[in-house]
């Protein structure tokens, strides 16, 4: 029988919680994405959502690639592009908290996704 590693059972752990469910901690925002793209780079990875960015709707969303939920977040990713349907975005709004290359007017710092 295999065993999945600790990060990955937290990971589903959190992801099995509705987002409207989560506490969410000051700063950070839920939202819904219709991935569009998921580009991955030497430094970071981002994820392209449908709809226009605005001051208060990022639409692009960015993690290191040194981060440990790099892998399944792109997993979860890549599976709602596949399928079209959209997955949940958990953000820091913060602009000060995106990684860098993120640009300030349309990109934030990705957090937790959530399957849908």
């Amino acid at each position: 029988m295999r065993v999945a590693p600790p990060l990955l059972i937290l990971v589903a752990t959190l992801l099995s919680v509705p987002a409207g469910a989560q506490e969410t901690p000051e700063g950070w925002v839920w939202t819904d994405c219709q991935v569009t793209g998921v580009t991955v780079m030497r430094e970071r990875m981002v994820v392209k959502c449908a709809g226009l960015a605005g001051a208060n709707t990022a639409r692009q969303f960015a993690m290191e690639s040194s981060d440990r939920l790099l892998d399944p977040v792109l997993r979860i990713a890549l599976d709602a592009k596949a399928r079209g349907r959209p997955m949940g975005v958990l953000y820091a709004k913060p602009t000060a908290a995106s990684p860098p290359g993120c640009e300030a007017a349309d990109c934030r710092r990705l957090v937790a996704v959530e399957s849908k």
